[in-house]
């Protein structure tokens, strides 16, 4: 399946190819896993973000591609027998699973190196907020979907929120000195985006999401992984906000998310 190699560096997971990524620049002010370690506990009721991405896959779908899939922690959700899930990132830091069986490609997710018509569906957790091109890297989507195929994308989002989440977002927003949110861009108009690569969007959704703070360590996690978190001097004091905060009672800080299906 992996086709001829188009612009950019590839290498595979599973017979490993070393290659240096001391020159690459993370999109958090941590390390890959900053998004990541701030998605796997946030909730909105009795989910995470991944998980609610995941379900938008059908049973029936064999090859599924979990594009910019940032450290892994969808990967693990995608599981069903007789599935096959492959994992992509442009980054080799990132790639670090905790299931080696899955088959693992370094590559530039807006020049895949596989078949047209190669998925039944894709994912992508991390993608579309992150890329710099969302156009390339949807007209990529399309490409390797088979027709039929199902694409779905995790973005963070600002609404869906309540009073006492946006008065929350408001205090952090303070000392962030921006509205607080996961990495990647908010707002795009999808339907039209989607219709332009030949998908038809199916659903827009957004879903009331926390992340609890009950002491500093949650605060630094939480921080490290959000957007306006690359200025030290605002991070720390919206760590010790966060930390004074949760003396008294765990924080709830909210993190709405949206989930976008489309079909090929």
């Amino acid at each position: 399946m992996p086709h001829r190699r188009r612009r950019g560096r590839t290498a595979v997971r599973g017979g490993r190819i070393p290659v240096s990524v001391a020159d690459v620049d993370w999109f958090g002010p941590g390390r890959p896993q900053a998004v990541d370690k701030v998605l796997q506990r946030t909730f909105g009721g009795d989910h995470t973000p991944y998980e609610w991405l995941a379900r938008a896959v059908a049973g029936s779908a064999k090859l599924v591609l979990d594009l910019s899939c940032g450290a892994s922690g969808l990967g693990g959700r995608l599981g069903a027998p007789g599935r096959t899930v492959i994992t992509v990132d442009e980054t080799l830091g990132c790639l670090e699973p905790a299931d080696d069986s899955r088959p693992l490609v370094q590559a530039d997710p807006s020049h895949l190196p596989f078949a047209d018509n190669a998925f039944d569906a894709v994912v992508t957790s991390l993608g579309l907020g992150l890329t710099e091109d969302r156009m390339q890297f949807l007209a990529e989507v399309s490409r390797v979907l088979r027709p039929g195929g199902v694409f779905a994308g995790l973005t963070p989002s600002l609404r869906p929120m309540n009073m006492e989440d946006l008065r929350v977002a408001s205090q952090l927003g303070a000392y962030l000195r921006a509205s607080p949110h996961l990495a990647g861009t908010v707002e795009f108009r999808a339907k039209t985006m989607l219709a332009a690569v030949g998908l038809t969007k199916m659903e827009d959704a957004r879903g009331r999401h926390h992340f609890e703070v009950r002491n500093r360590a949650d605060a630094e996690i939480l921080v490290g992984g959000l957007r306006q978190a690359g200025d030290r001097a605002r991070a720390s004091s919206a760590i010790d906000f966060l930390t004074s905060r949760a003396e008294n009672a765990p924080v709830r800080v909210p993190l709405p998310m949206r989930r976008i299906v489309a079909i090929k």
